[in-house]
C-alpha cells in the first residue's frame, strides 16, 4: 500500500510512502513524512512550505500541533487506508 497526503492550504500532494506491514507504519513512513517537514492542525495536513508561512497566516496564538499530534494523524489515516482494504478483500473472497 501507499500512503500520500494532501496540504489542507494549498493541495500539494506528498510523495507516495509505501508501507505493508505494522513495522512500516510504527516507524519508516510517519517518520519520513515528518522529517520532509509536514505538520498538522487538527485532522488537516500542511505541506512543508505551509508550515513555514503558517504562523503568518493564523497568527503565534494558534500554532500547529506538533510532531507528536502529526505522528498519530500519519498512523490514523493508514489504519484507516488498511481497514478500507480489508473491507475490500472481505468481498472479493466471499465470491
Amino acid at each position: 500500500m501507499y500512503l500520500q497526503i494532501q496540504c489542507s492550504s494549498c493541495g500539494r500532494r506528498s510523495r507516495q510512502y509505501g508501507y505493508n506491514h505494522m513495522l512500516n507504519i510504527l516507524t519508516k513512513a510517519p517518520e519520513e513524512i515528518i522529517k520532509a517537514g509536514w505538520g498538522s492542525f487538527g485532522d488537516a495536513f500542511y505541506c512543508p512550505q505551509c508550515v513555514k508561512t503558517w504562523e503568518k497566516r493564523n497568527g503565534k496564538d494558534r500554532p500547529l500541533w506538533g510532531d507528536d499530534h502529526t505522528h498519530v494523524r500519519i498512523l490514523e489515516t493508514m489504519v484507516g487506508q488498511l481497514m478500507q482494504e480489508n473491507e475490500m478483500l472481505k468481498g472479493v473472497w466471499e465470491l
